[in-house]
This record gives C-alpha cells, structure tokens and sequence, in this order.
C-alpha cells in the first residue's frame, strides 16, 4: 500500500498506524523528517505520531465531473495498491473529524467503469451519520492505472485488503455490496472473510436470489427496490434462506417503493443520469433503512 507523495520513513510509520491518525500528510512529513536525522527506533516514531498527530476537518476536494458532488466535511485519505498484477489500483478513506475510530464502511461498486465518486453521495451520508467509508477508482478509470473490462472480483479483494490494513481490532467493518458487488461478495466470500471478517453486510440492489445469500456469513440486510421483477427471490427468499442457515446472525430486508433498480426515487419521475444533480435523489427510505440497521449493529 502507498500513500500519495510518500518517502521511504513516511511510508514504514503510516503502514503500521491507523490511517485515521495520518490524515495531515504535511505535519507527518514535518514530524517524520524531524525525527529522521536521528538515531531512534521506528516504534518511537509511531508512539510520537500518535501523541501528536490528527485529522483536520477540511472539505474533500471534488474532481471534475459531469456531475454535482455533495459538499460535506471530512479527513480524506488516498491510498494506492497493486491488483493482483501488479496494475496500481486508487482509493480514498473519509473519516469523520475528530473520531479517532470510527466504524469502517467498504463499498463493493456495481457494474461498469466508475470511479470512487459514483459512492460519492453514499459517502457524504455515512461521514455526516459519524461512519468512515472506503471506495475506490476501477481499474482505468479515477486515478487507477490500466484499462477497465478485467478483473472486478480481484481489485475488490485487493482493495479490501489493502483497506483492512489501516484498520484497528477495536473498529468495526461493514461491507456495502450493490448490484454487481453483490454476486463478487458472494462467490468470494471466503477471501474476504479470510482478509478480515466484517462485522455486517448491506447488500443494496441484491442480485443473489434464493440460497445464493447463505454465502455470507455474517449479520445481513437486504435493500431492494419494490420494483425488481423477482423480488420475493431476491427480497424474503433470500433472507429467509440466510436466517434459517445462521439463526445466530440476524437478516432483514426492505423493499423500497417508488425506486429504480439502485434504489434512486423515481416518485417525480425517470432518473435522468444525464442531470447533475441525480446523486441528491437516492431514496430517502433506501438511506433511513441502511442508516438504522447500521446504528443497531454499530
């Protein structure tokens, strides 16, 4: 894992602290080369940075784009890491200001070459409700190298690992799966788990009908929208085949009325995806469920 604009010092701390606790690259810089000319223990250099380092609460910056990105204040953090060959893969973390741990939130894309910021309305929501989120440039798109139509399953495990690196015992993981994420969730769970087991699993957009969500092996939330044509297999069916196979887990679903297939309210008619402004139209119910079960389990 790097981190943007990094040195050989830089780089040995920030790979062994939370990521949370590095967020002003400049005062670590600052901090770091101070120490650098002498004689001390890398250890040392991590107690130091921990006493004396946090985030500042800065807007994250947007990039160009044909669409309009939701203002909010966070500590952001960009962090690039190889797929499984070799390609450099993008992401960012936002952090809430002044939490030192909060929950992770991992966001698994749906299909097609998007960026971080296609999340980027998702993340304004979860920082502001006191959650961290990771998401990240598919390949050939963002600031990732390569060229997309390859490996989806492979950078999501590869970001996934390299997002669990920065993490601590005492925080606590949840995934977010929409739509085409939610199939790479299922058939590589094991990976994922293996990486580190999250601590509760939202699929929004479910496509995985019927015993496909038994896969999972975690406390698990559906989100769908009512207007899915086979809704009660990728709706009740499938939460009911997760409950019955893990009673200790819990498993729930919400059926999203007047929603399109990734659960954008449709109520004053068709998303148009060409209006800038379409990231303010996710369904309001779509969020007040996915807020909610993410507090009981927090």
């Amino acid at each position: 894992m790097k981190v943007r604009g990094e040195n050989s010092i830089f780089s040995h701390v920030c790979q062994r602290l939370p990521i949370s606790l590095v967020c002003n690259y400049f005062h670590v810089v600052a901090l770091v080369q101070t120490f650098s000319s002498a004689v001390i223990r890398p250890r040392l250099i991590c107690s130091a940075l921990i006493l004396l380092v946090g985030c500042q609460m800065r807007p994250v910056a947007p990039t160009p784009a044909s669409f309009i990105r939701i203002p909010f204040q966070a500590c952001t953090h960009e962090i690039f890491f190889p797929g499984d060959d070799g390609v450099q893969i993008a992401g960012q973390f936002d952090f809430p200001p002044n939490d030192p741990l909060p929950p992770l939130v991992f966001i698994i894309h749906h299909t097609g070459p998007v960026d971080r910021d296609a999340y980027q309305y998702l993340a304004a929501k979860l920082v502001l409700a006191g959650y961290a989120t990771f998401r990240f440039d598919k390949r050939g798109t963002g600031h990732s190298a390569g060229v997309y139509g390859c490996c989806e399953e492979e950078d999501a495990l590869a970001a996934y690992r390299a997002a669990m690196q920065a993490v601590t015992p005492q925080q606590r993981v949840f995934i977010i799966a929409q739509s085409l994420g939610t199939r790479i969730l299922a058939q590589r769970w094991q990976e994922f788990a293996h990486i580190r087991q999250p601590d509760g699993v939202v699929l929004l957009s479910n496509l995985l009908a019927d015993g496909e969500t038994v896969a999972i092996q975690a406390p698990l939330h559906i989100i769908v929208s009512a207007s899915e044509t086979n809704l009660n297999a990728i709706g009740e069916e499938a939460r009911r085949a997760h409950q019955q196979a893990y009673p200790a887990y819990t498993a729930s679903v919400a059926v999203i009325p007047n929603s399109e297939h990734t659960l954008f309210d449709v109520s004053a008619g068709p998303i148009d995806w060409s209006d800038p402004s379409w990231p303010y139209r996710f369904h309001p119910l779509a969020w007040q469920s996915l807020y909610d079960w993410l507090e009981r389990h927090r």
